[in-house]
């Protein structure tokens, strides 16, 4: 009798994938251009000159539910695919959709990181009022993460996806530098959070390494900061992710009480540690006695 293996599935080889990438890169840089041809600005006879805006306009009421509708139903497929379904091609190309919608077509914001320093800011003074949209970015992952894991980062936060299309092969991390690193997130949540708190500045939204590339502009400082991080994803899996995020900090606490997550199948895990250590991102823990490591 012979044996015969089980099909694999397809792979989206890494030339496809930087080729995504690209081609988001190119719509998103013509859209300014398709937009000012639509909407041209206006000439003024005194030599006036309109202020380059760095953000996005804000938006009307109904697309902000619209974000919420798509940040809702990405996370609930996340969590299928993650837990029902346990698709690795699924969650890659939701994580390309979210790279899409929510990094390129959203220009970044409003995002679930950024949203920590409207909510500290909110708490600080009873004069602000955050957004209702922004509370929801803030919060509602959290509650996904608390029932399912960290759902958000693996397949719907486009930050953790463009670093996952640069990514060519993982180089490991010293343990001990991985948890000594690990501490810079939740020193950056708390300087993020008193410096909102304080009205002082938005440095997550001032500092984010990728909104420049999402926007297709932005200060020179940041492109190079954004490229180097960048170049470092190509050899470290999620550097940012791992090593400031500070949204993640959160997202990492919740998941520890998570009522689901994503492990080793018992049934077939024979506690050999080849997948721990094979990680990219040294997301999975050491084997149970159960069998079993939990991500």
């Amino acid at each position: 009798m012979t044996h015969t293996p089980k099909p694999q599935p397809a792979r989206i080889r890494r030339p496809a994938l930087l080729a995504i990438l690209a081609a988001l890169m190119l719509g998103g840089a013509m859209a300014p251009a398709w937009a000012a041809e639509r909407f041209p600005p206006p000439e003024f006879e005194t030599g006036h000159v309109l202020p380059h805006v760095p953000t996005p306009w804000p938006r009307a009421a109904w697309q902000e539910v619209a974000d919420v509708v798509v940040l809702l139903a990405a996370l609930s497929v996340a969590a299928w695919l993650a837990l029902g379904r346990r698709s690795r091609r699924g969650i890659l190309w939701l994580s390309i959709f979210s790279l899409a919608y929510f990094g390129f077509y959203r220009g970044g914001c409003v995002c679930s990181i950024g949203a920590i320093q409207n909510v500290a800011l909110a708490l600080a003074n009873t004069s602000y009022a955050a957004p209702l949209s922004v509370v929801l970015f803030f919060a509602v992952p959290l509650v996904f993460a608390l029932l399912f894991g960290r759902v958000f980062c693996g397949g719907v936060c486009p930050l953790g996806a463009i670093q996952d299309v640069v990514l060519i092969r993982a180089a490991r991390v010293p343990m001990g530098l991985q948890h000594a690193l690990g501490l810079l997130p939740w020193a950056y949540l708390g300087a993020a959070a008193l410096f909102a708190a304080t009205d002082t500045s938005f440095i997550i939204c001032r500092y984010d390494p990728f909104v420049a590339f999402f926007r297709m502009t932005g200060a020179l400082d940041m492109l190079i900061f954004g490229g180097i991080v960048l170049v470092l994803a190509t050899f470290v899996g999620r550097p940012y992710c791992r090593f400031l995020c500070p949204y993640g900090a959160l997202l990492g606490l919740c998941a520890r009480w998570a009522r689901k997550k994503v492990d080793v199948t018992p049934d077939e895990c024979v506690v050999c540690s080849l997948c721990e250590d094979a990680c990219p991102f040294g997301a999975i823990h050491a084997p149970t006695p159960e069998g079993a490591d939990d991500v």
